[in-house]
């Protein structure tokens, strides 16, 4: 089954010594100046009491800052990728954080969870399923009615890194993603010349 979780996140190393691992790449120095976490989540609805599915979570890129913030909640780490889920397990061990469950889905098929959560998180990934309604309908499986859904994306143009053109999801092309998957499209935001935020409600 092909990976399509996380940006830069193929979960597989490379074969080439020189090369960055797919871990390497999704932590490389630098990338807070575009997506600073604690920025992005400035714009997240949020509470330190949610429970937050972190989908697509990689190797935790989000799911310390996360952790952090949620001082009287948890954070479930979600990803394909076994490379990832290990590489996000190790971070939140040196952390030292107690409140992240580190989980593995399928690319369509996500965990069944005690409780519903809170919130999705959901940070450039969407655009990497071939059927995002189907993947979005999923994922809200594991959301509580009325629960949100923050998003992460690549803007629709060109930019010096990210996927193909052909392969991002513009603001208005979510907007028709999310009603069909049940959700209703609370705002967006542009959150520099790269990625944009939006939010969804469940129902």
């Amino acid at each position: 089954m092909p990976n399509h979780f996380s940006n830069e996140h193929s979960g597989h190393g490379s074969d080439h010594p020189d090369m960055p691992s797919s871990v390497e790449r999704s932590l490389r120095p630098g990338r807070e100046e575009k997506l600073d976490p604690f920025r992005v989540l400035s714009h997240c609805p949020v509470n330190p009491r949610d429970t937050v599915a972190d989908v697509g979570c990689g190797p935790g890129y989000f799911t310390l800052p996360l952790a952090k913030f949620l001082i009287n909640g948890k954070v479930i780490a979600v990803d394909v990728s076994d490379e990832m889920l290990a590489a996000c397990q190790k971070r939140v061990d040196e952390a030292r954080l107690g409140n992240v469950d580190v989980l593995k889905c399928d690319e369509y098929q996500f965990p069944t969870l005690e409780q519903q959560v809170d919130g999705l998180f959901i940070s450039v990934t969407l655009h990497h399923p071939e059927d995002r309604v189907r993947w979005l309908t999923a994922a809200k499986e594991m959301l509580r009615p009325g629960g949100w859904c923050f998003i992460v994306e690549w803007q629709a143009h060109e930019t010096e890194s990210g996927p193909p053109q052909n392969a991002r999801i513009g603001a208005q092309e979510l907007r028709q993603i999310a009603k069909d998957s049940g959700f209703r499209f609370q705002s967006s935001l542009n959150l520099n010349s790269d990625y944009y935020v939006a939010t969804l409600i469940n129902g």
